[in-house]
Parts: structure tokens; sequence; C-alpha cells
């Protein structure tokens, strides 16, 4: 058995009202083993920004994507890998998830939820 830690982050940022801008409640962490195509799924609060999964020592592949409190997405799946999991070192994962819509105006700056929803009526 191994581990991996798979770390997001939302334009880089890891501030929970970003996670506030998607209406993220959680992120969706699915691991596939690559031989027998095994899933591992985890979910955990999106403002956490980091996880930890215990794993066979294997090859990986996977996404993890930001869902709403129903587990709908709320973004598009990030490929997390492919990686290499051993029984003696951890494997660290990092990803960045781009803005979400609300925070760009129409000239593609960044905006507030507020600005562009004035824009809108």
């Amino acid at each position: 058995m191994g581990f991996v830690t798979v770390q997001w982050a939302i334009e880089d940022k890891t501030d929970a009202s970003q996670c506030k801008a998607y209406g993220a409640s959680a992120v969706e962490l699915m691991l596939i083993d690559a031989k027998n195509n095994q899933v591992t799924r985890q979910v955990v609060p999106c403002e956490r920004f980091d996880t930890s999964v215990q794993v066979t020592a294997a090859d990986y592949v996977g996404t993890i994507t930001l869902v709403d409190e129903n587990g709908r997405p709320v973004s598009e799946p990030l490929p997390v890998g492919p990686f290499e999991v051993s029984a003696t070192e951890q494997a660290t994962r990092r990803v960045s998830f781009p803005a979400a819509e609300g925070q760009r105006d129409n000239q593609g700056q960044r905006g507030t939820h507020r600005q562009r929803d004035r824009q809108h009526r």
C-alpha cells in the first residue's frame, strides 16, 4: 500500500471564497488503477485544498472535479496523473482550476458576480 496526496487550487489560490465563486462545496477525486481499472473515489470539502488517499502500489490516472452540495459537477474534470504510487514513497499531485465563469467580466478581466449580474440585467 502507498499514499497519494492531491492538492488543488483555484486560479493558483487556496482561498475558500474561490470555492464559493464556483458554487463548489466539495471536490470529487477519482483515481483509477491503470492495471486493473479499480476505481478509488473520495469526496472532500473544497476549502480543504488537499487530501491523502491510501491505495495499492501501482500506476494511476484520475480526475478531480469541483462539485456542489448535491454532488453535481460545477467544473470540468481536471486530469490527475498519470503517476506511480509506491509502497515506500508518497506521491503528490497538484492541480489548479481556472477562474469560475462569474469571476470574469465580458473583457476577460477579473470581476465579481455582482458586477456580472448587473451587466446582464
